[in-house]
């Protein structure tokens, strides 16, 4: 049996969850079937963020116990991955800077 909540252990689970959806979804719903690229790219990226919102509500995975800001930011994170943008462990680095940064001003 498929357990989701595995899928929110990393960012790079989430991106991939991210493109399994939004490809069940270019498929499976009409008007993405016909839709331009640009469009199918706009669908991953509000599934990104949507996802890992969800996860936070559900309190499963790496986003479990976050901030709502800390939260779209990973959102982001996994969109970049989950788009292609972006390799995995560039999208942790930047993270991790980010997250250093914000410790070290506290």
């Amino acid at each position: 049996m498929l357990n989701i909540n595995e899928y929110f252990g990393s960012l790079s689970l989430m991106a991939s969850l991210v493109a399994i959806i939004t490809g069940y979804l270019n498929t499976h719903v009409p008007f993405l079937k016909n839709a331009n690229g640009t469009w199918k790219q706009i669908i991953s990226w509000v599934i990104s963020i949507v996802v890992v919102f969800i996860g936070q509500l559900k309190s499963v995975g790496m986003v479990a116990e976050t901030s709502a800001l800390w939260t779209g930011i990973t959102g982001v994170a996994v969109g970049l991955v989950a788009n292609g943008i972006f390799d995995i462990k560039i999208v942790q680095a930047i993270l991790s800077f980010i997250k250093a940064n914000k410790s070290s001003k506290a």
